[in-house]
């Protein structure tokens, strides 16, 4: 009997894969150059200090691959002022861009510690996080901090994700807070299901 439970529930996990496959999807990300206007607009701004108070990415510049679509970011971005000490909080909403006007999404993003979310390797901005120099990879940042981004790409794969209907132009606003410290920063990106 208990042979039979087993084989039974090893058949069940492989049917369950191969049904999680059929599910799922593969993801091309685009990052816009927009981007480099992190700045939120009035109706997704809480009240919040604005980004370029926190940060300055002034020297961020990039460069336009042979694709005319892949770009390539280099440059420094420096901290303008104290962090509160303590966990940073982010909250990530998605909306897309239908009808001339930009919809939420059901997709949102909730972490206590943006600090271990950067650094934890199944987080979809491990990527770019791990291609900061080891000895900058501080968080959180001190007053006058500088990380140093080097041919970072905005071009990224994401596979085997669950089947949502994603594609298109979407835009991410990030809501960060520390202490009485609270920042708001939009990220402009194409999705395509591949």
């Amino acid at each position: 009997m208990e042979q039979w439970i087993i084989n039974w529930s090893i058949g069940l996990l492989c049917i369950l894969q191969l049904l999680q496959r059929s599910w799922s999807t593969n993801y091309e990300l685009i990052v816009d150059e927009k981007t480099m206007d992190i700045h939120c607009d009035a109706e997704d701004d809480q009240g919040n200090t604005p980004i370029s108070q926190i940060l300055d990415i002034s020297d961020i510049t990039f460069k336009v691959a042979d694709d005319l679509e892949t770009l390539y970011f280099s440059g420094d971005i420096k901290v303008l002022i104290e962090v509160p000490s303590g966990p940073i909080a982010m909250q990530v909403d998605m909306f897309r861009w239908e009808r001339s006007q930009w919809l939420p999404t059901p997709l949102s993003l909730k972490r206590d510690s943006l600090c271990d979310a950067l650094s934890n390797p199944m987080e979809i901005w491990y990527p770019v996080y791990r291609n900061v120099p080891k000895d900058q990879m501080i968080c959180p940042p001190e007053k006058g901090h500088i990380y140093t981004l080097n041919n970072v790409s905005n071009h990224a794969f994401v596979n085997n994700m669950p089947r949502v209907d994603i594609a298109g132009d979407l835009k991410a606003v990030f809501q960060l807070s520390s202490g009485n410290l609270k920042t708001c920063a939009a990220v402009f990106f194409k999705v395509y299901a591949k």
